[in-house]
């Protein structure tokens, strides 16, 4: 069988699949022999006492293990309450507690001390639970989503008919599995029968050789994985479709710079509800001046959008079920339904449709800057920072003042550069409208971030509580 893998179990998808998984070592396995792992894994986790809908927490790194879990959730009808490897323990421990799982896997020696052998588990079903995932949580607590088997299997189909994948394709993921990039790609490559390549974790100089060595066709993840990428000397030719995420502005010329090394980048979207790759502006077919730009064309054929008063508005086979409840038993529906207006799930993104199925995300709402009466992207003041020399990266942020907000810039300099920063206000105020110019701009070592499983972003609430306090 060689066509996309459309089905809607988890199960089915790895029963179906000719893809082989190549580990960090070099270990080539099947799927067939992952799905024959997770049936004995899940024997033996039943035999510990687990059933079907408990809660597994996993937190570790990539590995032949991690998928095996993933493969045994499925076929036991457990939820793997994912948990980035990174968080610190106190906040770890939070999430497993809220999610009530009922195990905690963090390396093999957490596994249950029995060997049930081969067991007969009922049929997966589409609505059994299966993955959940927490979001950023730059701003408050993280939520914790929680995704069915029909959520990962049908849009695990639609991202290999979107992107190509087939037998001939060696997808790399070095993206976590705890995290909805990684773990899309994943069971994407999957569908489409294509070779997965699966390091611990993302490092620069291996996944340079990597590509190079093993003919890598597909990668994925954010700006700032490629720009790490780039700093290697690896052949990265071989790719030839590979997206990313816009976590940092100052990083806004990576499309140009990938294609200089044979690397075609173009824009992403997606989150933790409605997975990663949910949109993707390769797949319009538009010049490289115009890849550059965040999200593009539905990747699912029943996918929709809209924008209602500037916020996206989704919906589509990859959306989430709910969110999940303290204690992991139940969806919290009042949580669940104040983010939806009807069947349509409520982003929080500001954005703009550009096509007949596409649209451009511009930012999170609540990073968009209203200045002078008018919505204002943060990113159109830090471009014009950054064109001064001096300047490497540059995030501006709105502080509410009695006479309206006003904007204020933190920003790292080159390496070896003086600062100014009346020279910086100045430069603003020749190119943009006066209640666009920064009224402070100060240099800084480091922005704060959250180094999250889908890559690092920055903590846009802290710099505003910095902000606050410059202003008084």
């Amino acid at each position: 069988m060689t066509g996309v893998i459309r089905v809607d179990t988890i199960v089915d998808l790895l029963r179906q699949s000719t893809s082989v998984i190549v580990d960090a070592q070099g270990n080539e396995r099947t799927c067939d022999q992952v799905l024959e792992a997770g049936q004995r894994l899940a024997a033996d986790l039943a035999a510990a006492g687990l059933q079907g809908g408990d809660r597994i927490a996993v937190q570790m790194h990539n590995s032949p293990l991690y998928v095996d879990l993933l493969a045994a959730a499925a076929v036991g009808g457990f939820a793997v309450m994912s948990v980035n490897a990174r968080f610190a323990p106190a906040l770890a421990d939070s999430i497993i507690e809220r999610s009530g799982a009922r195990l905690v896997i963090r390396s093999a020696d957490d596994l249950p001390e029995v060997s049930a052998g081969q067991r007969n588990f009922p049929d997966a079903s589409a609505d059994d639970r299966y993955a959940i995932f927490t979001t950023s949580g730059t701003t408050s607590a993280p939520k914790l989503v929680v995704h069915q088997q029909r959520s990962i299997a049908a849009h695990g189909a639609d991202v290999a008919a979107a992107f190509g994948y087939n037998a001939e394709s060696s997808v790399l993921v070095p993206l976590p599995l705890c995290g909805v990039f990684g773990f899309t790609v994943l069971w994407g490559a999957l569908a489409g029968h294509a070779m997965v390549i699966m390091p611990t974790a993302f490092e620069a100089e291996e996944t340079g050789r990597l590509v190079q060595e093993l003919g890598v066709t597909s990668l994925h993840g954010s700006d700032d994985l490629f720009h790490r990428l780039l700093a290697t000397d690896w052949d990265l030719s071989t790719i030839n479709c590979s997206g990313y995420a816009r976590f940092n502005s100052a990083l806004d010329g990576i499309v140009e710079r990938c294609e200089a090394r044979g690397v075609p980048l173009s824009g992403l979207y997606g989150m933790s509800e409605v997975q990663a790759l949910y949109a993707f502006r390769g797949a319009s077919g538009l010049p490289m001046e115009q890849r550059w730009k965040a999200a593009g064309e539905l990747v699912s054929p029943r996918a929709e959008r809209r924008v209602v008063d500037d916020e996206l508005q989704l919906q589509g086979p990859s959306l989430f079920e709910g969110y999940l409840a303290d204690g992991g038993d139940e969806i919290d529906v009042e949580l669940t339904a104040a983010n939806f207006d009807g069947p349509w799930f409520k982003t929080g993104d500001l954005a703009v449709e550009d096509g007949p199925r596409s649209f451009e995300y511009i930012t999170r709402i609540g990073d968009v800057m209203r200045l002078g009466g008018f919505l204002v992207a943060p990113a159109e003041v830090e471009g014009v920072i950054m064109q001064l020399d001096e300047i490497d990266q540059a995030q501006v942020v709105a502080i509410g003042r009695e006479q309206g907000a006003r904007p204020v810039a933190f920003v790292i300099l080159s390496p070896g550069a003086d600062f100014d920063e009346q020279v910086v206000i100045d430069h603003c105020a020749a190119s943009l409208a006066r209640f666009k110019c920064p009224v402070r701009v100060v240099a800084i070592d480091a922005f704060p971030v959250t180094d999250g499983p889908n890559g690092v972003k920055i903590q846009r609430a802290k710099l505003r509580s910095m902000g606050e306090a410059l202003l008084g």
